[in-house]
């Protein structure tokens, strides 16, 4: 390196110009990896010097470097593998792959697919609201469902209670009835309570009371005995719907108003003809009658519901005889072709009505031909 001192012109200071001979390009491409790091690490570890009161009062800078023989730092740098990254050059890594997020599975077909185009850091966002969501609604739900056991427990206790109460009204009427009779057998009038009223006071007050007491109970007992027949009347209501829908369901021609009528009108003939009445037979249909299994009527209606089942079950499993070939005009027939005939002429049309006199007919004919 040279250093030259010029004079500014026009002013009395002095400039340092640093002149960097450069170095020529058979030095660059001659140079190895080995001496390059040396000379980086003796420029790293070299001071820089001014030099300071010179003759001329120049600043000659900082003093060039020596070529120097390879020192132990160019050692370590030789000693790095071969294959050293570059400077400024980063190695090119591939992101993870991270499992995909599934969506919540109470949404629908169309919000899934709309939720797979959304960013990963939204799809974990309403996930993760989804969740908390799904959470506070069974929270909810069991709260719900543990108030609503204890609410039903207490219903259950009161409606006990109650019970048990209304049952024992009428003992307390009874009770208090009797009372009354032996503390006041004397008052069966209105001029008896009138005399006990003028004559002595005392006595008429602790009658008064006993009335107004037995008076409470009998209205209590007439609010029990209003309840219990509403009670009743609902239970009913209910019971009737639930059996009406289960007889269409064995019976759908029902479902036809039509067929309904006249199946309806056929039982009423039925029943009439068993013994019963219309007004038994309104009262009986609104639950305010009484019928035993014991009634002669209801016996008899028992009896042919069994007869029409037997014969129902002796045609389905009588065996199935196949019709004789027809044969042609002066063949001779079998012996019992005409019994069959009319057999299988008494199950059709048994098939087709159903009745229990048709089923009694056939049974009777089976009979017939087997002997």
């Amino acid at each position: 390196m040279e250093t030259n001192s010029n004079a500014a012109a026009g002013g009395g200071e002095t400039t340092n110009i640093v002149a960097i001979a450069p170095v020529a390009p058979e030095s660059v491409t001659s140079l190895s990896t080995r001496d390059a790091a040396s000379l980086v690490s003796r420029r790293r570890a070299t001071p820089r010097k001014k030099i300071d009161n010179q003759p001329d009062g120049t600043d000659r800078g900082e003093e060039p470097a020596r070529a120097e023989p390879s020192t132990p730092l160019a050692d370590e740098a030789d000693a790095a593998p071969e294959q050293a990254q570059a400077p400024g050059e980063t190695q090119a890594t591939e992101p993870e792959q991270l499992p995909p997020i599934e969506p919540p599975r109470s949404w629908t077909k169309e919000e899934k697919e709309r939720f797979k185009s959304y960013p990963r850091e939204l799809q974990a966002y309403l996930l993760e609201r989804e969740q908390e969501r799904d959470r506070e609604l069974r929270r909810s739900q069991n709260e719900a469902a543990d108030q609503r056991k204890a609410i039903d427990a207490e219903r259950a206790k009161v409606a006990q209670a109650r019970q048990h109460y209304e049952t024992a009204l009428p003992v307390l009427l009874q009770s208090l009835l009797q009372q009354q009779a032996g503390e006041f057998s004397d008052i069966r009038t209105i001029d008896d309570i009138e005399r006990l009223a003028r004559d002595d006071w005392p006595r008429y007050a602790q009658w008064d009371a006993q009335q107004k007491k037995i008076m409470a109970v009998q209205q209590q007992l007439q609010a029990a005995q209003a309840r219990q027949t509403q009670d009743l009347q609902k239970r009913w209501t209910t019971f009737a719907e639930q059996q009406d829908q289960l007889f269409v369901e064995k019976v759908p021609e029902f479902a036809d108003r039509t067929k309904a009528t006249k199946l309806q009108d056929s039982a009423i003939n039925v029943l009439k003809d068993r013994g019963f009445t219309d007004q038994e037979l309104q009262a009986l249909h609104q639950c305010r009658g009484a019928l035993s299994l014991r009634d002669h009527r209801l016996q008899l209606l028992i009896l042919d519901a069994v007869k029409f089942h037997d014969a129902q079950k002796a045609a389905k499993e009588a065996a199935a005889k196949p019709v004789p070939p027809v044969q042609r005009p002066g063949v001779a027939q079998p012996p019992n072709a005409a019994a069959e005939h009319h057999i299988q002429n008494l199950k059709q049309k048994l098939d087709q009505s159903g009745s229990l006199k048709d089923a009694a007919a056939l049974v009777a004919a089976r009979r017939k031909a087997a002997r």
